[in-house]
């Protein structure tokens, strides 16, 4: 089970760095990102560029401490057992954390579908409601095999990723005429968005706010930053490497590839204005990279950069739809029913239906009409934030975090997130985060300190033996596993 959720803690550097930068860059980068440049000019840039990078720099201080175990969790929700609940075998907070995820990641997973869609019918002209039905086909390929499969594809899809946008911005670059026409068309031009919509304001593309406004912006970056750092699919990213320097240095080397990508991403998004003024009337602007590529570039030019879309979308898709899987049967079933004796092999074979029903279910979701890919992931990066910022990082450095604490920041938290979207407050991110804040402090300081079996690996080299029963009678590694817990809870009484 190890081996397959994060290939048994033992990801080498480069195959990390690859994982990491492929699953980084979906489809709500390589197409949703150019497509918000195409309508809102550089403020795209701070909100989405800018914020997911603030958030890249954020994940080294997870994988400091995450790492740090010697025996590591296998997914986000066990980590959370293990820090909060360490004596519960059947752990409440475990199937609230693993609940969200699935409900958070399977949206992931339909926008990863729905990109693929829209290029895989762009390349073969098929509808894209039976398009995205290919998907299912690289889905069998990447997710099966667990954590390695996914990983080791992640990492050829991020070679096909960086020299398919490389050279698509090379065919912009040179359909435009270089960046003065760019920047002149971005200066001056009021073409609509849309053909027949209304027309942009002269000058907007190139102010820093766009048609966002100040407020709007500032919540879409802080959502980006703050939110992707804490989400679990990181977390779990942090667990997989075989050490604690491999896990930093895998992300810190990871930003200069994703440099080398978003760079182009940017020239494709600005520079296509310049050669399609607006798009087609129902169209959004998620399809201008391939509208671009396919009228400008060369044939193969085009064809390397749109199978780097496809490779976007199925690099991530397939880390989501893993995330899915786990947490619908090794943290929500396995967690339900802890007595069920069930042998590893039997265990991988469910855990896989259970990712092909999800991939399947997936597909089905996306017939509707797409939505705009870079906002979703928006929304879920702040779910995600407003639910586990505090239990990821008081989590990992601060002793006095305990299981209500947990529970204030996971509840509030996301209840408040869901709440100010509703009322349509600017930021309903910030919003959550404060009201998330007091209600961790006042659970916290308010009740008893956690025992030391919840957060002595992340804060001792060597852990006492009490505390190496308890991580082994939660991943049942010990045939007296529920007598080693009931020993270990009268001890710490």
């Amino acid at each position: 089970m190890s081996d397959f959720t994060t290939g048994g803690h033992r990801m080498g550097l480069l195959i990390g760095i690859g994982t990491s930068v492929a699953t980084w860059v979906s489809v709500a980068s390589v197409m949703g990102v150019p497509g918000y440049l195409y309508s809102s000019g550089v403020a795209a840039i701070i909100g989405w560029v800018a914020g997911w990078f603030f958030g890249t720099a954020l994940i080294p201080l997870v994988a400091y401490k995450i790492r740090r175990p010697k025996t590591p969790a296998r997914t986000f929700p066990e980590f959370v057992h293990l820090r909060f609940e360490p004596f519960k075998k059947n752990s409440q907070l475990r199937t609230l954390v693993a609940a969200l995820m699935l409900v958070g990641y399977f949206v992931f997973t339909h926008l990863q579908v729905v990109g693929f869609g829209i290029v895989f019918s762009t390349i073969t002209g098929i509808d894209y409601k039976i398009a995205i039905f290919a998907f299912l086909i690289f889905l069998l390929f990447t997710s099966i095999g667990g954590f390695w499969s996914v990983a080791v594809t992640d990492t050829v899809n991020t070679v096909l990723i960086v020299t398919g946008v490389f050279l698509g911005a090379a065919a912009v670059l040179t359909a435009t005429g270089g960046f003065q026409t760019i920047y002149d068309t971005l200066a001056t031009t009021t073409a609509p968005t849309n053909e027949g919509g209304e027309a942009l304001s002269k000058g907007m593309l190139l102010s820093p706010v766009g048609s966002f406004g100040l407020g709007a912006l500032f919540s879409i970056f802080i959502s980006n930053s703050l939110g992707a750092a804490v989400s679990p699919h990181w977390v779990t990213r942090m667990l997989a490497p075989k050490s604690v320097k491999v896990a930093i240095m895998q992300m810190m080397l990871s930003v200069f590839v994703l440099i080398a990508i978003f760079v182009p991403l940017i020239i494709i998004g600005l520079g296509a204005k310049t050669l399609i003024p607006s798009i087609p009337a129902g169209q959004t602007t998620d399809y201008i990279m391939p509208l671009v590529i396919t009228e400008y570039a060369h044939p193969l030019v085009g064809a390397l950069t749109l199978v780097a879309l496809c490779a976007a979308a199925v690099s991530t898709a397939n880390s989501m739809l893993l995330h899915c899987g786990t947490s619908l049967y090794y943290d929500i079933y396995r967690n339900i029913f802890p007595n069920k004796k069930i042998n590893e092999d039997k265990s991988r074979s469910q855990l896989r239906y259970c990712v092909i029903g999800l991939g399947v279910l997936a597909v089905l979701s996306a017939i509707k009409p797409p939505v705009l890919l870079a906002m979703g992931f928006t929304y879920v990066y702040g779910g995600f934030g407003a639910a586990f910022f505090f239990v990821v990082y008081l989590g990992l450095y601060w002793k006095r975090m305990n299981r209500l604490g947990a529970y204030a920041n996971i509840i509030l938290g996301s209840s408040a997130y869901i709440l100010a979207k509703i009322l349509g407050a600017t930021n309903p991110f910030l919003v959550a985060l404060t009201i998330s804040f007091v209600g961790v402090m006042i659970a916290v300081l308010t009740t008893k300190k956690p025992p030391l079996e919840a957060y002595e690996p992340y804060f001792e080299t060597e852990i006492s033996h009490s505390t190496k029963k308890v991580i082994s009678s939660i991943r049942e590694e010990d045939h007296n596993s529920t007598e080693d817990l009931v020993s270990v809870t009268r001890e710490n009484a």
